[in-house]
């Protein structure tokens, strides 16, 4: 017989002796705590100083291809490294972090959970998608001091397209959806939020990485790592009407009715006007808006090069795409920023993560409580100064009154 019970005893002779963190605790504890810092300080300042070598040492500091000066993945190389490094670690941690909690404000936000919002939480997560692999990629490239491979930046080349195309489609829904709540008749909206939304937004990002697929792997579009061709024509033109040009319109068409039932609503119907709800969805439609102007903004320059400069230089080129990648970072933290729903989502998760290890269950009828408040503010202060006002005869009645009302 093999002897298991004399091998569990070992063990837990050995469990009572050694640990996992600071092994056996029978050596001396001085020696231990020396021999742990000095491990400590020679590990920080060897590392550091071999990352650092990488960019004081001019042997160490060298490109595989000296016969172009900018890269697709970290742009100049005539750039200081040090700070293009702090750069694309700024990004990615800023993008990771707001577009993250862009995606979770939707689980933890009453007023953002619901179904008609899948798809405005999809336009965070097309972003995140982004921010998680672009600048973390530049980042490691930057740091290996070797130019970048083909395979390398194809990879981002498909994954920045397929993630923008995946942004136009879901701002075209958001719009869509809004556009039905606000000037449709409630069944034509309740008929739109009960198809089976969760297979038509996987449905809608395979569409959009299967077309930057064909497009970059099938050398259909712009070459974008080596800029050795244009690709096909027809393909980019009929991507750029199906996943540009078409939202454009859907958009621009929904939102400005959006904007228009609401100031007629508002015009006509005074308690409208002064009510939360007006203020809220005025908030968003704006906010849309100007994400929207943002992401035409950063990617118009890009899209212009490529169509009517396609021989332009390698810093016009390269600085128009990677300004419009940059628009990954910024857009979620518009909306953190400026929108109550978001605002309040954001701060309960920051502080969830840094300060608390478990979510509070009286979040949402703490907030909800908060939300009755506005609409109530004006009753309760009405009534507050008749019980204060002393000199009213019918103080004791209509108190009364009101409170049972209440």
């Amino acid at each position: 017989m093999f002897p298991f019970d004399q091998i569990l005893a070992m063990f837990k002779a050995l469990s009572n002796t050694y640990s996992p963190l600071v092994l056996n605790h029978e050596w001396p504890k001085l020696g231990r705590l020396l021999f742990t810092l000095l491990c400590s300080v020679a590990g920080v300042f060897m590392n550091g100083f071999y990352v650092a070598s990488f960019f004081v040492e001019p042997g160490l500091n060298k490109i595989a291809n000296l016969s172009r000066v900018y890269s697709p993945v970290i742009l100049s190389y005539e750039w200081p490294k040090l700070g293009w490094l702090l750069f694309t670690l700024l990004c990615s941690v800023l993008g990771v972090s707001v577009n993250g909690f862009f995606v979770a404000s939707f689980f933890v936000e009453p007023g953002l959970n619901k179904i008609g919002y899948v798809f405005m939480a999809c336009l965070g997560l097309s972003d995140l998608i982004i921010s998680a692999t672009v600048f973390p990629t530049s980042t490691v490239v930057l740091l290996s001091g070797e130019w970048e491979t083909v395979p390398v930046c194809s990879a981002l080349q498909f994954v920045t397209e397929a993630a923008t195309y995946s942004y136009s489609i879901f701002f075209m829904m958001s719009a869509i959806e809004s556009y039905y709540r606000l000037c449709k008749a409630r069944r034509d909206y309740q008929f739109l939020i009960s198809m089976r939304i969760g297979l038509f937004t996987v449905t809608l990002f395979t569409i959009a990485f299967l077309t930057a697929a064909v497009g970059v792997y099938m050398d259909l579009d712009y070459d974008y790592c080596r800029r050795s061709h244009t690709g096909n024509l027809n393909f980019r033109i009929s991507t750029s009407i199906i996943f540009y040009v078409i939202p454009f319109l859907v958009i621009f068409f929904c939102l400005a009715n959006n904007a228009c039932r609401i100031s007629n609503k508002a015009r006509k119907h005074n308690h409208y006007k002064r009510s939360l709800q007006f203020e809220m969805e005025t908030t968003a439609n704006n906010l849309n808006i100007f994400a929207y102007f943002m992401f035409l903004s950063f990617w118009i320059p890009a899209l212009v090069i490529v169509y009517l400069y396609p021989d332009a230089e390698d810093w016009k080129y390269y600085h128009s795409i990677w300004l419009g990648i940059f628009r990954s970072v910024t857009t979620s933290l518009v909306y953190g920023s400026m929108d109550r729903y978001f605002r309040r989502a954001f701060a309960h998760l920051f502080y969830y993560c840094c300060c608390k290890s478990s979510i509070s269950g009286s979040y949402a009828s703490r907030h909800r409580r908060a939300l009755e408040c506005k609409a109530l503010g004006e009753v309760r202060v009405h009534i507050m100064h008749q019980a204060m006002n002393a000199n009213s005869p019918q103080r004791g009645a209509s108190s009364s009154r009101e409170t049972q009302e209440l």
